[in-house]
């Protein structure tokens, strides 16, 4: 989630087949998504994403999670985040074809969802697999030790693989603040990340700094959990801010 008046991109040569060119990895933020801009402390590397477009012109992405990923709260399927993410980086990046894959599943926690990406990872071919995870753990009361060890195994698992892998971490809310396992597992996520080496998008961050520079909470439904169709487009512009920033100095220079 962006100021309006942040630049989002990233000035990559990329080159193809009879042609080279250089472009700009930029997605214009919308006045919607100002006031928070939060990006991860350190971005990890994404070659295969990047040689995906660069090579093939064409880029595979699933989005693998529960109901934030499923888009519900979202208005219509158009509008929940793989998809704007997809508008956003069709526009964006000079591809022939972005593809998001939607995986997500809604009420999944994380033990649930690593039994799809051992199968289903693998069979899609992803150049890039999103991943949002903890919510429901958090809110179910799963032990953090426990929660902990599955997203290890998992990351371990899809880091064995050639995809490249980010992490989109747990939504907030004053509500879902105030619950100490939320919480937890919050912090289990970020820690496990680290120690893996995964790139966390801290979607609880980006929607804290919103909540606490406006004093609404209009990025959910009347639920308080769930996002609505603006909570939709500034995940989605977190995550494209993110993979925009997202080639270290070596990487970009073999691009």
């Amino acid at each position: 989630m962006l100021a309006a008046s942040l630049c989002l991109g990233l000035a990559l040569p990329l080159v193809f087949p009879g042609k080279q060119a250089a472009r700009r990895f930029q997605v214009a933020s919308e006045d919607v998504c100002r006031g928070a801009a939060s990006l991860p402390a350190k971005i990890g590397a994404l070659p295969q994403f990047f040689k995906a477009i660069r090579e093939e012109g064409r880029v595979r992405i699933v989005a693998i999670g529960s109901s934030s990923t499923e888009g519900i709260g979202a208005s219509s399927p158009s509008a929940n985040y793989p998809s704007q993410l997809r508008d956003m980086l069709e526009q964006a990046l000079p591809a022939e074809s972005v593809e998001v894959v939607n995986l997500g599943i809604g009420g999944e926690r994380a033990a649930q969802t690593v039994e799809r990406i051992r199968t289903e990872i693998p069979r899609l071919g992803a150049d890039l697999v999103l991943w949002q995870v903890g919510t429901n753990d958090g809110i179910g009361g799963v032990p953090p030790a426990q929660y902990a060890a599955t997203l290890r195994d998992a990351l371990r698992f899809l880091k064995q693989g050639e995809a490249d892998v980010l992490l989109i971490g747990m939504q907030w809310s004053r509500k879902l603040a105030a619950n100490p396992n939320y919480l937890a597992i919050r912090d289990v996520t970020a820690r496990v990340a680290r120690e893996e080496g995964v790139t966390l998008v801290s979607r609880y961050e980006a929607m804290r700094q919103l909540g606490d520079a406006t004093g609404r909470e209009d990025f959910t439904g009347p639920d308080h959990l769930h996002m609505n169709d603006k909570g939709y487009r500034c995940l989605a512009e977190q995550i494209a801010a993110t993979l925009s920033h997202g080639v270290d100095s070596k990487v970009a220079g073999r691009l």
